[in-house]
């Protein structure tokens, strides 16, 4: 006998269900287009461009789940219940398909390994959706804050696995443990049930199989409406936001030209910044609904670890509920928002968000980093400050100090002691103001020129540039800050003020090669003044030093005992730089080199980002204390760093917990000069 089945076996009518199923599928789209309106009230934005590489991205993560397996149980658990949901999903279709074309293909090995296949995963699935469970009702972990809707969906969905199992089971008990016992164990979930089963009549049999089919289907199609409003309408809504994700580096921020645009329509630019939620582009608004509350930006924020009022989970998921309230209000309103709940706000004003929510971000990345769908948290606060400081002019004393600075001396460090050009007295340096002219402009920096702790890592770059030959320059007191600063907390006015003369300057002298030790300065010119003419071929000295190793420029010997490397934020995370850095480290150290706990695109942020080079917030923890913990804790006495922010950061963590000097910090920059000293050092002088 040939291997197969029937379909619709004990079942009259069973074809009715495709009725159901467009009934289900129509409840389904109702829910979803009705999320769709409110994405529409958001603006325009291009995030369709590149089709191929974004459905292959979609693809790369469905198939392999690289975000969701970086947290390896809940990544277990997850791709467990998408294959085994998968898997019956083209189970039931390829029988939909056999019935519709009139084809039994479904026969012999097909048939076998059919069976075996559609068990095996929904097995897998029924073990998936068990560990959700005990994580929700047992581990509980402090990320998660379960509500009615996340069980619902989890009991819904290990319903219909296990009734699918028990119909199965019905029917091999009837059937084929009679007739053909040998096949039955090609359906393992099935036949499991089958054998609790055999003892009963086949009339029981056939009664219990034909309630249950219909129960298992009538639930199955309950489900399937469900998707379009409850828990798994993120399978929709997060397929679409991987599609629509960000293709650019996450260290660049939308812009608008706001100077040329007021010049050309003065009308055009109402506001500055988001005040209410149309205000966001649609994928702004899409971002909301694919949130799964998951929790994993909240496990690796550095604001909400330290004890600030930032939880970029409760932010998504707060601005989610204020899109259901206040969208839904303005559709009624034919898109004219009426009274309703801000956006953001004071405690008194019971906003959606709180403005020291915002102000607690650190840009750091990581969670968008962890994000599973994509979403963009840092522009959504980043949008709000802009609107609090350019149309308000609300932030705290500190950011209005140093943007005061910016505005008036082209720099942040409010009472600094030094310019732009005392850091390189008794330096032979290029000046290209002088007339110089150079194959690299060293671009130094507000902080690698003007504190002093950054100003010994400037001129060991000088010392590493000269030894290895490379034609370099500077602009001396030319050279204005970037603007990153002002641009994290907001002030874009200030940040494209400095963009332009930079980019002013800077074609000029016709610079088309940039070496950054600042990562901010790195990210700004390779990926934000791209929007305003500035076109440079940008390099990290990390990534300059590398190369100049490997082509054999800049000879090394170790001369370092055990040392560790802190990743920055706008150099790995948003610019995915990690390997140029520890190539070097590795070249010069001779006690091991010990990675972090937290290290590359998971390490911990300084603590410095998004302004707080400049800003305190008073945590109840220090994020720079906590990493200097990291440190401590892989044993190694050194603590390279490639980031003037990071190198202030763990400097005053030191002071604070290392007294003894037990623990040193250094940039990359100090090590390899330190390296190349001592060689030079040792060599024998001519007779």
């Amino acid at each position: 006998m040939t291997p197969t089945r029937e379909i619709y076996w004990n079942i009259v009518l069973g074809p009715l269900i495709y009725l159901f199923a467009a009934a289900a599928i129509g409840v389904m789209s109702y829910g979803v287009y009705q999320r769709v309106r409110l994405w529409r009230l958001g603006g325009g934005e291009v995030r369709t461009d590149k089709p191929i590489k974004r459905l292959w991205g979609v693809v790369d993560e469905l198939v392999l789940h690289r975000r969701m397996l970086r947290d390896t149980y809940p990544g277990l658990m997850h791709l467990f219940i998408f294959y085994g949901f998968f898997a019956e999903l083209i189970a039931t279709s390829m029988i939909a398909v056999q019935e519709w074309t009139g084809i039994h293909y479904l026969e012999g090995n097909l048939y076998l390994g059919y069976s075996l296949l559609s068990d095996g995963f929904g097995l897998l699935g029924i073990v998936g959706l068990l560990m959700a469970l005990w994580r929700r009702l047992v581990v509980k972990p402090e990320r998660m804050n379960s509500v009615l809707d996340d069980y619902m969906a989890l009991w819904l969905l290990l319903l219909v696995f296990v009734q699918g199992f028990v119909v199965e089971g019905l029917r091999i008990a009837a059937t084929e443990l009679r007739d053909n016992p040998s096949l039955a164990p090609w359906s393992p979930g099935g036949y499991a049930v089958a054998l609790t089963l055999q003892g009963l009549s086949v009339e029981t049999l056939r009664f219990l199989h034909r309630i249950n089919w219909w129960f298992h289907a009538i639930t199955a199609f309950v489900l399937l409406g469900y998707m379009g409003f409850g828990k798994f309408n993120h399978i929709w809504y997060g397929l679409l936001n991987m599609f629509c994700r960000n293709l650019e580096p996450s260290g660049k921020l939308s812009f608008i030209d706001i100077e040329a645009t007021m010049e050309s329509d003065p009308e055009a630019i109402e506001t500055l910044g988001v005040e209410k939620i149309e205000g966001y582009t649609w994928k702004n608004l899409l971002d909301l609904d694919a949130c799964t509350n998951c929790g994993r930006c909240q496990d690796v924020c550095p604001a909400y670890m330290s004890g600030v009022p930032l939880s970029p989970k409760k932010l998504i998921q707060d601005m989610k509920a204020h899109l259901s309230e206040a969208g839904t209000a303005a559709l009624a309103e034919n898109g004219e928002a009426g009274e309703r709940a801000p956006l953001f706000g004071e405690p008194a004003d019971e906003p959606a968000v709180l403005e020291e929510e915002l102000w607690g971000c650190r840009t750091c990345g990581a969670c968008q980093q962890e994000c599973p769908v994509f979403i963009e948290h840092i522009p959504k606060m980043v949008d709000m400050r802009r609107y609090l400081v350019m149309m308000e002019s609300k932030t705290s004393e500190d950011a209005r100090q140093f943007l005061k600075s910016m505005d008036e001396r082209q720099h942040p460090w409010v009472g600094a002691q030094h310019n732009r050009e005392e850091w390189y007295e008794g330096l032979d340096v290029k000046v290209l103001a002088s007339g110089e002219k150079a194959e690299y402009l060293y671009w130094v920096g507000c902080t690698g020129s003007m504190i002093d702790r950054n100003i010994e890592v400037s001129r060991a770059m000088v010392k590493i540039l000269a030894a290895a030959g490379v034609d370099f320059a500077i602009l001396g007191a030319e050279e204005v800050c970037t603007g990153d600063p002002a641009r994290r907390v907001g002030g874009e006015f200030t940040f494209q003020m400095c963009a332009k003369q930079n980019i002013e300057t800077l074609n000029g002298y016709a610079v088309k090669k940039i070496i950054t030790t600042c990562p901010h300065c790195f990210n700004t010119y390779k990926n934000e003044y791209p929007d305003f003419g500035g076109n440079y071929e940008v390099v990290h000295h990390t990534q300059l030093i590398a190369e100049l190793i490997k082509s054999g420029k800049l000879k090394l010997r170790k001369s370092l005992g055990s040392l560790t490397y802190h990743d920055p934020c706008y150099l790995g995370r948003h610019n995915g730089v990690y390997d140029a850095p520890r190539e070097v480290l590795h070249r010069i150290s001779e006690g091991g080199f010990t990675e972090l706990a937290r290290n590359r695109s998971r390490s911990l942020c300084c603590g410095a980002g998004g302004g707080y080079a400049w800003m305190d917030d008073e945590p109840q923890k220090r994020i720079n204390h906590e990493r200097l913990e990291d440190v401590k804790a892989c044993g190694a006495r050194t603590a390279a760093v490639s980031c003037p922010f990071c190198m202030q950061m763990f400097d005053d963590a030191l002071k604070a917990l290392d007294p003894e000097k037990n623990i040193r910090a250094a940039d990359i920059a100090e090590l390899v000069a330190e390296a190349i000293e001592e060689q030079e050092d040792t060599r024998t002088p001519p007779a």
